[in-house]
Parts: structure tokens; sequence; C-alpha cells
């Protein structure tokens, strides 16, 4: 009886840490509930098990409020690691399960004098059901940036359900009389050395998790234009490099057009900065939609949009180009029931006739662009009217 105590409490310090750690962790940090979610699961469950000692309450009681937290804490765990995926947990299955899995343990501990089989296959039948549901998912459907860290956990989920199912089925052996008290023993300090093993597991791959999604939630701040959610000229430029090393191998040059909205400050002026930014985010829309999907469509800064266009026949670019430009002049703003008219001017440069360099390229383009600004606006002046 010592060393199962022993174990329970070793059990409890180590899930309560891991708890601790994880809330600390997600402390602060609004667009961590999974964290949270799952540092709750962990507290609440070194809460069962302390109340499983029955240290301050009697034996029948204290392992039937034990072992029901210890069900519940599974709801609050997965509910948190399913924040990393798509899938939800759904209280219409979960909540008639819990309140089963009370009665079974009820029933158990203040009826049929059955409390250790009670004890031992309701709490797990329930948990089980709830951790494999969530590691099937997350293995499934992970966020997309942390799909590693995201199965990894759904794997451990899904070990510890392994882990319990071979502790339920050994036990029947385990207490057979005569008891082997030192196998036993045995065998029981494994699967709590098995089941510490899986919480850590699960608890860092959760922190890995969330290392993932802020590395990608700064990437995207680095490399994506905040008003219109497009590539940003960090992002463009890193991506010509791509194309200039890929022609380098091929010979496949590209094309690299730039257009600017014309007259946007008329706009602002007349209708407000808000109605600026509509357009430029409209602009961006109209213009993701004409594309095509192997060209790369982006934001320089201000009302300039620049479009990469790879695989193109040489001049299949400035058809290209003038179409995007018709495009948007015919998909006017719609805003307060009125429609706002918006045409672009752009300026067409070709890699590697124009440069093999961003600089080059695009002071090639760029200039093209003020030369369309010059001739009228609201054409496409590519490198042979130059």
């Amino acid at each position: 009886m010592a060393r199962a105590q022993f174990l329970v409490l070793a059990l409890l310090c180590v899930h309560a840490l891991l708890g601790a750690l994880c809330l600390a962790a997600a402390r602060g940090a609004s667009g961590s509930p999974g964290l949270r979610g799952w540092g709750r699961g962990m507290l609440a469950y070194a809460a069962g098990l302390a109340l499983t000692l029955g240290l301050a309450l009697p034996r029948p009681v204290a392992a039937f409020l034990g072992n029901t937290l210890i069900a519940a804490s599974a709801v609050l765990a997965i509910q948190g690691a399913l924040h990393y995926g798509r899938a939800r947990l759904s209280a219409a299955w979960w909540g008639p399960g819990l309140a089963l899995t009370a009665v079974a343990l009820a029933a158990g501990n203040f009826v049929a004098q059955s409390s250790l089989l009670a004890n031992f296959v309701a709490p797990t039948v329930f948990a089980s059901l709830v951790f494999g549901y969530g590691g099937v998912r997350l293995l499934r459907d992970p966020t997309p940036d942390a799909t590693r860290a995201a199965r990894f956990v759904a794997a451990t989920l899904l070990a510890a359900v392994a882990v319990w199912w071979l502790r339920v089925l050994a036990m029947p052996s385990l207490l057979a009389e005569p008891v082997d008290r030192e196998r036993l023993d045995v065998v029981v300090s494994s699967f709590a050395i098995a089941q510490v093993l899986l919480g850590v597991g699960a608890t860092f791959g959760l922190l890995w998790v969330e290392v993932r999604l802020v590395q990608a939630a700064i990437a995207r701040m680095a490399f994506t234009d905040p008003l219109t959610g497009l590539p940003n000229r960090r992002a463009i430029v890193a991506r010509f490099e791509e194309e200039a090393a890929r022609w380098s191998r091929t010979g496949m040059g590209f094309a690299l057009a730039v257009f600017d909205v014309d007259r946007f400050k008329r706009v602002n002026d007349a209708h407000g900065h808000l109605a600026g930014d509509a357009l430029l985010r409209h602009v961006a829309r109209v213009l993701g939609g004409a594309k095509r999907t192997e060209d790369v469509l982006g934001r320089l800064g201000g009302e300039e949009f620049v479009v990469m266009m790879c695989g193109h026949q040489s001049g299949g670019e400035s058809t290209a180009a003038d179409r995007l430009r018709e495009v948007v002049g015919a998909t006017p703003l719609v805003r307060d029931g009125a429609a706002l008219a918006v045409t672009l001017s752009g300026g067409l440069a070709r890699f590697p006739e124009d440069g093999t360099d961003w600089d080059r390229v695009f002071a090639a383009a760029d200039a093209r662009l003020y030369e369309a600004k010059r001739g009228g606006r609201n054409r496409v002046v590519g490198a042979a009217a130059a």
C-alpha cells in the first residue's frame, strides 16, 4: 500500500508540475487556449489523484470523487489539445459519457462493493474514448503551421490509450490469488513510469506546437502585407531569388509587372483613408482572382502592386499584364452604395533580358510604369515600348 501511494503521489506531482508549466507558459497569451486547456486538464488529473489517496475523506467517497475528477480531466485536456486542429470535443456526447462514468463509479464504490473494478475500468473507458477521439482527429487534421508537432502529440495521446488498456488487461491476472507482490509492484511501477513519460511527452509536444505557431506568426508578420494579406516586398524579393536560381538551372526566364493605382491620392482626399484602404484590398482581391495560379502577386507598399509572371512564352506576359489591368478597370469598388472606379498603370520587365538581379529588373519595370503614367495612365508599358 505504501508503494502504491508513493506512485500515486509521484504521478500527482509530475502532472501538477506539467499543468503549472502549461498555465505559466500560456499566461497573458490570448492565442494559447490549447495550452491553458491542457494545463487545466493536468491539474484536474493531479487533484483527482490527490483525492483518491483518501487522506481527508472516507475511502468510498474519496475514490468516487477522485476518479470522477480524473475522468473529467480528460475532457479538459483534450479540449485544449484539439485547439491545435480543426475538430472540437462535443458536449453532446462527452457530457452523457461523463455522467455514465460517474454512475458506474458510484455503483462500484457505494452499492456493489466492486470498487476496484469500477475505479480501474470506468475512468479508463471514458478517458480512452476522449483521448482516442482527440488523437485520431489531431492525426488526421492537424494545424497546418505545426503539422509534425501536432501529430507527435496525437501519437502520444493514442499511446496513452494503449498503455491504459494494457494496464486494465493485466490487472486481473496480477490480482489473482495468491498475489505475487513483487511482480505486481514491478508491473504497476512500469505502467506508472510509462504514464509519466507520456504525460511529459504530450506536454512538451504541445509546447513544440506553440513554438511552431509563434514562428509561423512571426514569418507571416515578416513576409505578409498586413492590409491586403499579400506577400510583401521582402517575400517577393525572396521569391524573385528562387526564380532566378531556377533560371540558372532550366534557362526559363520570367517577367515582373509593377502596377500602380491611378490617382490614388484623390481617393484618400475625397473619400478618406478608410476608403483608400478598402480600395487597396479590393484591387488585391481582383488581381488575386484574375492572375494565373503559378503567378505571384504581392504589394510593394503604398498603392503599388507587383505580379511575378512565370512560364509565359516570350510576349505572352504583355498580354497577361494588360488583361489584369482590364479586369481591375472593369471591376469598380462598391462602397456605401456607390461605385468607385479604379484603373491601374503598369510597367513590365523581363528576367534576364532587363537584368539578372532584383534591383535592375525592378528598376526597369518601375521606369516603364512611370512612362505609362506620363502617357495618360490606365495602360501597361513593356520593353518594346520603352
